[in-house]
């Protein structure tokens, strides 16, 4: 205190009693270094620190995972929708290709044998119709019907026609149903015309042949009304 000195604090008493607040909580300088050479524990908002840094970190790597899995999953169901839409595409362009081929097929009446019928007839092909004409050389009603038919075959060529001999088809066959047509599809008998009766009488026509393909699917038609509603004179 001589010369009016300030006194001169020991240096046990400068770093013990000096206090730091820097960090939120008092503390003094001493155990400060004492911290940062772990030798005490960190203060409990320290700790709050660390883990909140750790967390945000985290959140931060994390974020970027989520987005590339989402990312992810929207391109596998993108291209499902794609992949699906294709199928769709294609399956609509073999339908159609199909319809070309059964629409340029036939166009005329091919005769055939008993040895035939089920290869020609009944395994023609899905979907595909078949007019069975039954006839007998040298017979008028027989020779009128093909003449029709043949009209027929090339209007509607996505129809099968042919023609067998009554008595190869079915033996001891009687004339007096004669012409007989048998109307199968898918393997499936779905009609038939026996004897000129079934066209409306003796001067049918072409029309009353095709109201009857039409009436059981095999073939369209424009017609509002069944020809042969009344009997023909």
């Amino acid at each position: 205190e001589k010369n009016g000195a300030p006194p001169v604090k020991s240096m046990a008493t400068s770093l013990l009693g000096l206090h730091s607040k820097a960090r939120g909580a008092v503390t003094t300088e001493w155990d400060d270094i004492q911290r940062r050479i772990g030798n005490l524990p960190p203060l409990q908002s320290e700790l709050h620190q660390a883990e909140q840094s750790g967390a945000e970190a985290g959140a931060r790597v994390q974020w970027p995972a989520d987005e590339e899995r989402a990312a992810k999953q929207l391109a596998a169901v993108t291209a499902e929708a794609e992949r699906k839409e294709e199928e769709r595409e294609l399956d609509s362009l073999r339908l159609a290709r199909k319809l070309e081929l059964q629409a340029g097929r036939y166009g005329s009446v091919i005769e055939i044998a008993r040895a035939g019928f089920i290869p020609q007839v009944n395994q023609a092909g899905e979907g595909v119709g078949v007019v069975v004409f039954l006839f007998k050389k040298g017979h008028y009603a027989s020779s009128y019907m093909l003449v029709l038919l043949e009209k027929l075959a090339r209007k509607h060529p996505h129809i099968k026609f042919v023609q067998i001999a009554h008595d190869d088809c079915i033996p001891n066959y009687p004339d007096r149903n004669l012409p007989t047509l048998l109307l199968y599809k898918d393997d499936e008998l779905l009609g038939q015309c026996v004897g000129v009766s079934a066209f409306g009488g003796a001067s049918y026509g072409i029309d009353d042949v095709e109201w009857e393909l039409a009436r059981v699917g095999l073939a369209r038609t424009e017609l509002q009304s069944n020809p042969h509603e009344r009997p023909h004179k």
